[in-house]
């Protein structure tokens, strides 16, 4: 019995490394900054193609976790600023970093 569950553990970890080399998902770090380089607290980071929004924190940093690796457009949007959309050409990393800039009315 413990040779059968050791066979099984052993296949299944072999599995999933032999997988991780082939991962499709990555994360997106970045940070949002104004036109003068400072942090933008509060703004609106979207993946229009997926749906999905964040919003930056104190130091205008975000994150999405677990996103296909391929092309997908991010919109930027804050008061008082132009929104910002642009497309993002995912490469095979784990993480991707990225800075926005957005600009004054």
């Amino acid at each position: 019995m413990k040779k059968a569950l050791f066979s099984i553990v052993f296949c299944l970890s072999t599995f999933l490394l032999m997988a991780g080399g082939n991962v499709k998902f990555t994360s997106i770090e970045g940070k949002v900054i104004d036109d003068e380089g400072n942090p933008v607290i509060g703004a609106k980071v979207s993946l229009l193609d997926l749906q999905q929004e964040v919003y930056t924190d104190f130091d205008g940093a975000f994150i999405f976790e677990n996103v296909s690796k391929e092309t997908h457009t991010v919109k930027v949007s804050f008061v008082s600023h132009e929104d910002l959309v642009t497309k993002l050409e995912l490469e095979n990393l784990l993480k991707t970093a990225i800075e926005l800039q957005i600009q004054s009315k």
